[in-house]
């Protein structure tokens, strides 16, 4: 695709090719107001697989799609450069520490001794063979061993310590989707992790500042986010989203995929205490005749899989060492969070407050389209401090019996991880 010369000099094209779609969001920021959405495309995905790249050209088809559905929606022309999601259980979020002496304690420390200090701290987490860093965001400052600080440039001390959460990834995985953009047309300006990228668009800095635990259900995995102190504190990537529960309705009740993925959404629930006493009548394998099934039965397929996802982001953040209680709550998002019931009882079992969360921008306030949303509004942040040679700021017996009692031990599983 052609560039647009400075016509698109403030304008980011955001791309997530996930699973189940591949989102695009174009942002722009006017001259002294805030960084806003100004189209969105939404296509069905092609070529992605459990969040990897499968088939390099359908996936750069499907891309280039999305982009010129959300340029057109903003009557703009094509735009050239874009911040890209990478995603897949590949991965990986481990902790670097390091610690340096402030050269004079009485003036305060820098911004080069904060940068210093990162670079060290990244450096003490090597990647294995075939992989590669993907993100170093700081995760907590201290100087002389005092209280977790978010920011300590200018104040006086004696030794600087930080952390940082370094996410490494699979190198070749990474290079897939970098392929995938390039075969598309696009020059990738960035990329993040997807969980990272809807954060940006769907948490408040109070929720960053206070604890808040994000859950990015997309259709092929799951992201797991953990915020305090307005940093990243922990990042996992889990090998499970909403295609899992479709494909457990089409395999349970012989079914095609298709009438799953509908069935789930029009009259799934999360969990079978939700459901109504109603019934749906669905198609016998060959197809010729009808079969009732209740909507509880159907829940209880679906609650399967969501009680295994719950399962998998708790003990993600147990392996964090994050020893908060998320007082800003669980804040869902991607594709797999329109499911019924589910934020209210995800927030049941992990006994937290919830909500689904989408972009504020009323173009892409949809969760499916966090991630691209994110990304755009990233790029679009991140343009001021690139140009300055900077970087962004981080910012089952009788079942009718069984089933209570297993999803109360199952709640109580869940809170113990957490409290």
């Amino acid at each position: 695709m052609e560039g647009a010369g400075s016509v698109a000099e403030n304008l980011v094209l955001g791309l997530d090719a996930g699973s189940t779609h591949v989102a695009a969001a174009l942002a722009e920021a006017p001259e002294g107001g805030e960084p806003r959405v100004i189209g969105v495309g939404l296509v069905p995905s092609a070529g992605v697989y459990r969040g990897l790249i499968s088939d390099l050209s359908a996936a750069a088809r499907a891309m280039r799609k999305a982009a010129e559905a959300a340029c057109a929606m903003a009557g703009r022309p094509q735009v050239n450069r874009a911040v890209i999601s990478i995603s897949g259980a590949h991965l990986r979020s481990e902790v670097g520490a390091a610690a340096v002496a402030v050269p004079r304690p009485a003036a305060g420390v820098t911004p080069e001794l904060v940068r210093r200090v990162l670079d060290a701290a990244a450096e003490a987490v090597e990647p294995s063979a075939g992989r590669e860093r993907v993100h170093v965001i700081p995760r907590s400052y201290q100087l002389d061993g005092s209280v977790p600080l978010r920011d300590p440039t200018g104040l006086c001390g004696r030794t600087l310590a930080a952390e940082v959460q370094v996410v490494t990834g699979d190198a070749l995985h990474v290079q897939n989707h970098l392929r995938a953009a390039s075969q598309a047309g696009f020059e990738v300006a960035d990329y993040l992790v997807a969980v990272r990228a809807a954060g940006e668009a769907v948490l408040t800095p109070e929720e960053r500042e206070e604890g808040v635990l994000l859950l990015d259900i997309g259709g092929g995995t799951t992201g797991v986010a953990v915020y305090e102190l307005g940093h990243l504190f922990h990042l996992a990537v889990l090998p499970v989203g909403g295609d899992h529960i479709t494909h457990d309705l089409a395999t349970v009740l012989r079914i095609p995929v298709e009438t799953a993925e509908r069935l789930k959404r029009e009259r799934g629930w999360a969990a079978p205490r939700l459901a109504g006493d109603g019934t749906v009548t669905l198609p016998t394998p060959s197809g010729l005749n009808t079969y009732e099934v209740s909507e509880k039965y159907v829940a209880e397929i679906i609650g399967s899989r969501v009680e295994e996802i719950l399962q998998m982001a708790a003990a993600a953040v147990k392996r964090s060492g994050y020893a908060g209680l998320f007082p800003a709550g669980l804040v869902l998002t991607g594709g797999g969070s329109r499911l019924r019931g589910l934020a209210g009882y995800a927030g049941d079992c992990l006994s937290l407050k919830s909500r689904i969360g989408t972009p504020a921008d009323s173009l892409a306030a949809e969760p499916e389209l966090a991630a691209a949303a994110g990304l755009a509004l990233w790029g679009v942040r991140a343009a001021p401090a690139a140009a300055e040679g900077g970087e962004p700021s981080e910012p089952a017996t009788d079942a009718a019996e069984a089933r209570p009692a297993r999803a109360g031990r199952l709640r109580d599983w869940l809170k113990a991880l957490f409290h």
